[in-house]
């Protein structure tokens, strides 16, 4: 009983990430948007009103997204997690794979030098994971009605960054496991067991000082532009916006960078759309409407597939 009970109060909760660095909604990042945002609307002359808050956030797509939240939590905690490999499983994996083959070298670097290594290297070979696993989320017609639940949305919260299925779900966190245990293997391997991470709020040092501050405006109708060229560079919440206009949906798949994007030809800055931005996927977006057809209808659309087949 006891240890049901200790088991039960290590779980997570739905509000944790309020408390955690590494979590999107980490309060701080929340703050520093509506900050952000309000600077933005006020200098803009859009005349905040009650009204206007009112209408973005009682809106029948931010009802949904917030009941999701709570649903996605539950089927992450039961279900996903219990499925994903661990980074340090597939590290172990990598250094005996290493160790067979070749003796370990052990670099004499200094110990600075290892931990920004292993620092950006991480970074930016997760982030480069993400934009390859998202732009194959869209390409690929067997994943497309997964993700699909994502663009659903006329209204962009913050919370929308959660509604994903979680087939979805499991696919990121196991391109995680993947990739950091791969990276932590062969940083092992190398450099022994000298090994650190630079980190803000407990999150990569990079994801904070790139990302995090402006990353909650992306999934929102305040417009921040980082201007042309910082944009080959860096995502700008106007870039995801834009990703999220059904008239763009097959650019700008980066997450933190738009490197990537501009490398392997999607990238679309503000300056090339036209028009106020159109989000979600037209007249098929009212199959979306609750939380039943979140989780059903991407197995409903492959069923269908499955029989043309």
């Amino acid at each position: 009983m006891t240890t049901a009970l200790t088991t039960l109060h290590n779980l997570p909760k739905p509000f944790d990430g309020l408390f955690d660095g590494t979590d999107r909604i980490f309060w701080l990042y929340l703050l520093a948007s509506a900050a952000i945002a309000l600077v933005l609307m006020l200098a803009a002359g859009n005349g905040l009103t009650r009204a206007r808050l009112r209408a973005y956030w009682l809106s029948s797509d931010s009802r949904l997204d917030a009941l999701y939240f709570l649903v996605a939590w539950g089927l992450r905690t039961a279900l996903i997690v219990p499925l994903v490999l661990s980074v340090q499983t597939v590290a172990v994996w990598v250094m005996h794979g290493l160790n067979a083959f070749y003796d370990p070298p052990f670099l004499a670097w200094r110990y600075r030098s290892i931990v920004l290594a292993y620092t950006l290297a991480l970074f930016l070979l997760s982030d480069l994971s993400r934009y390859w696993l998202h732009r194959l989320m869209h390409r690929s017609r067997w994943l497309w009605p997964f993700h699909r639940v994502h663009h659903a949305a006329e209204v962009l919260t913050p919370l929308l960054v959660y509604r994903i299925h979680p087939l979805e779900s499991l696919l990121f966190a196991l391109r995680h496991a993947v990739v950091a245990g791969g990276v932590t293997g062969v940083f092992i391997f190398l450099f022994g067991a000298r090994l650190d991470l630079y980190t803000i709020f407990g999150e990569n040092l990079f994801i904070v000082a790139l990302f995090a501050f402006t990353a909650n405006l992306r999934h929102s109708h305040v417009r921040l532009s980082y201007g042309r060229w910082l944009e080959h560079i860096l995502v700008s919440p106007a870039q995801h916006q834009i990703h999220h206009d059904r008239r763009y949906l097959q650019s700008n798949f980066g997450s933190c960078l738009a490197l990537w994007d501009w490398i392997f030809g999607t990238l679309r800055l503000p300056a090339q759309t036209q028009g106020a931005p159109d989000f979600g996927i037209g007249p098929r977006g009212v199959r979306y409407s609750s939380v039943a057809a979140l989780l059903l209808e991407p197995l409903r659309d492959i069923k269908q597939m499955l029989r043309r087949v």
